[in-house]
C-alpha cells in the first residue's frame, strides 16, 4: 500500500482494496486504516464501519476471498465527489448479476442493452427540473448511490448502508468567530489540495470574477500552488475584466481557451463522454483540453455559491412533512410544465429522497439541492478531465462542506457571510474592491446561438425536423425550436427546455 497517491491498491492477506481519490493525510487515517473499516464492514455479522472518520474524495471496492465466502463492498465518498452507480440485476436478497463503478459512461458498456434504455421518468424529471432525481439515471438499470454508501454483495444478495449522513446542527459560534473558523478550514483545504498535486504542473483554475474562484484561488494561492487561471467566455465581456482583475490580484497568469459561440462543436465528445452531461455546459471540457494537458490538477470553485451564498438560502416557512416540501420543491424548480403523472412521479422521487436525509425542513430542502440539483452541475462536464489531471475544491473538503451547513440560514441572506469572508480576510479580491458586473453579458445563451450555423448543423443530427418536442408546454417541432433560436426570437427558458430534450436524445442516440 502507497499512501498519498490517487490511486492506491492495498493488499492484505485474502483482502484486496482499490481506491480512486485521495485521503485527506492531515486526519491520520491511512490506507492501512480504511482497510480495516472496509474489512469490519464486509462482515456480513457486523454493522457497517465508522467510515465517517475517513475523510477524502474516494470511491472504490474492497474484496474479501475468506474462510466465510467471497464478498464485495463497493463505497464512495462523503459528498459524492467521487460517485458510485450500480446496476443490480433481481431483487435485494437474490442478486443474479451486479456491475458497479465511478465511471458511468464506462459501466454502460458492461451492462446489457436493456439496462442502457432510456429510464424515462429520470428524462421527465431532467426535462422539468434540470437534473435527475432520486439516484436515477438515464439509463433505466443504473443508480448513482447517495453520499457515503456502502454496497455488501454476498451470500447471493446485497446489504445498503451508509457510513455518513449530512450534518446538520446549529452554528456554536458567533457571526465572526464562525467568519475566523471559517476562513481556518478553507486554507487547510488549499493545503491539502496542494499537497496531492505535486510538481506534475500548474494547477488550472477556472476564474469566473465570482466569489468562488476568488476564495479558491486565495486559499491555494496562501498554500504555495503553483497556478494559471482561465476564464472561457467572450474577452471583452465585463465578467472577463473582473476575471483578469482577480488573476492580477492572485498574481496568475490568465489564459482564454474559447468563446461561448465554439460551443456547439463540442457537443459529440461530452455526450460520448459524460452520458449525464447538459449540452448547455459542454463547452468546458474541450474547449479547456489544451490547457489540461500541462496541468497538475484542475482547481474550481464547485459548491461554493451553494454553501455561502444566497443559493444556500432556504425559506423558513412553508410544509415540514416530505410529501409537501417535494411539492414546494418541485413547483419552485419545475422550468417548464409537466403531465400530471410524469409531475406524480418526480414528487414520489423528490419525497423519497428528502426521507433520506432528515432535519428540518429548511435541512431537507438544503439538502436536496446539494444531493440532487448541485450534482447534475458536476454532470455537466465543468469538473472532469476523465483522468488526464485530477479535479479539486476548497468547499468539497468535508470539514469546510459540515462547516458551512452549520451556518444559520440568515448569514446567506444577500451574501452577508461570503462578502464578510473575503472584506475580512483578502480584503484585495473583496467585491468592493473588483466589482462584479451587475449583469453578465458573456452567458446569456440567446445571444451565442443567434446565427449560429454550427449549432444548426448539430441540431439537425439530433432531430428530425418534424420531431413533436413540446418544448414551450403547447407543442411545436424540433425545426420551429431551431428556426427560433437562429432568428432570436426564443426565451433563454424555450432554449433551456431545446437543450434538455437534446441531451436526453443525444443520450439515447449515443447509448440507448
Amino acid at each position: 500500500m502507497t499512501e498519498g497517491q490517487v490511486i492506491v491498491l492495498g493488499r492484505h492477506g485474502h483482502d484486496l482494496l482499490v481506491l480512486d481519490g485521495v485521503l485527506h493525510p492531515d486526519t491520520g487515517v491511512t490506507p492501512a486504516r480504511l482497510l480495516d473499516l472496509l474489512r469490519r464492514a464486509a462482515d456480513p455479522q457486523s454493522v457497517f464501519g465508522d467510515g465517517a472518520r475517513v475523510k477524502g474524495t474516494y470511491a472504490g471496492a474492497y474484496l474479501s476471498a475468506g474462510p466465510r465466502g467471497t464478498r464485495l463492498l463497493a463505497f464512495n465518498d462523503h459528498l459524492g465527489v467521487s460517485d458510485l452507480y450500480a446496476w443490480i440485476d433481481g431483487p435485494d436478497r437474490a442478486v443474479r448479476h451486479f456491475a458497479v463503478g465511478n465511471d458511468f459512461a464506462a459501466l454502460l458498456g458492461r451492462v446489457p442493452a436493456t439496462a442502457r434504455l432510456l429510464d424515462e421518468r429520470a428524462a421527465d424529471a431532467f426535462r422539468v427540473l434540470g437534473a435527475t432525481v432520486n439516484g436515477r439515471t438515464f439509463a433505466r438499470g443504473v443508480r448513482r448511490m447517495p453520499p457515503g454508501a456502502l454496497l455488501a454483495f454476498g451470500d447471493g444478495g446485497v446489504r445498503r448502508g451508509r457510513s455518513w449522513r449530512y450534518r446538520f446542527d446549529p452554528a456554536a459560534r458567533d457571526f465572526d468567530e464562525a467568519v475566523h473558523h471559517c476562513w481556518e478550514l478553507i486554507e487547510r483545504a488549499g493545503r491539502r489540495i496542494e499537497a496531492h498535486t505535486g510538481p506534475a504542473g500548474p494547477a488550472l483554475l477556472g476564474i469566473s470574477g465570482g466569489h468562488d474562484s476568488r476564495v479558491t484561488g486565495a486559499a491555494c494561492a496562501a498554500a504555495g500552488t503553483k497556478m494559471t487561471g482561465y476564464f472561457f467566455g467572450e474577452r471583452d465581456s465585463g465578467a472577463a475584466r473582473a476575471a483578469e482583475e482577480v488573476a492580477r490580484v492572485l498574481g496568475v497568469p490568465l489564459e482564454f481557451p474559447g468563446r461561448n459561440r465554439e460551443m456547439p462543436r463540442y457537443f459529440d465528445k461530452s455526450v460520448r463522454l459524460q452520458p449525464l452531461a447538459d449540452l448547455e455546459w459542454c463547452k468546458y471540457l474541450p474547449g479547456r483540453d489544451g490547457l489540461v494537458a500541462g496541468s497538475g490538477a484542475l482547481l474550481s470553485g464547485r459548491l461554493g455559491d451553494h454553501l455561502f451564498s444566497d443559493k444556500g438560502h432556504q425559506p423558513e416557512e412553508g410544509p415540514q412533512g416530505d410529501r409537501g416540501i417535494a411539492e414546494d420543491l418541485f413547483r419552485e424548480l419545475a422550468k417548464e410544465p409537466a403531465g400530471p403523472s410524469a409531475a406524480e412521479a418526480v414528487v414520489a422521487d423528490i419525497t423519497a429522497e428528502l426521507s433520506e436525509l432528515g432535519g428540518s425542513g429548511v435541512q431537507r430542502r438544503r439538502g436536496f439541492n446539494f444531493q440532487s440539483m448541485s450534482t447534475t452541475v458536476k454532470q455537466g462536464g465543468l469538473f472532469h478531465t476523465f483522468g488526464r489531471a485530477p479535479h479539486f475544491s476548497v468547499f468539497e473538503d468535508v470539514d469546510v462542506f459540515e462547516s458551512a451547513l452549520d451556518l444559520p440560514n440568515a448569514w446567506r441572506v444577500g451574501n452577508r457571510f461570503y462578502d464578510t469572508l473575503l472584506e475580512r480576510k483578502r480584503p484585495a479580491l473583496a467585491p468592493c474592491r473588483i466589482a462584479v458586473p451587475a449583469t453578465n453579458e458573456h452567458k446569456p445563451i440567446e445571444h451565442w446561438l443567434r446565427g449560429n450555423t454550427e449549432f444548426a448543423r448539430h441540431a439537425e443530427q439530433l432531430f428530425d425536423r418534424g420531431e413533436d418536442l413540446g418544448s414551450d408546454g403547447r407543442g411545436g417541432t424540433a425545426g420551429q425550436a431551431v428556426d427560433a433560436i437562429l432568428a432570436g426570437r426564443a426565451t433563454r427558458n424555450e432554449i433551456h427546455q431545446y437543450f434538455r430534450r437534446a441531451t436526453i436524445r443525444a443520450y439515447e442516440r449515443t447509448h440507448g
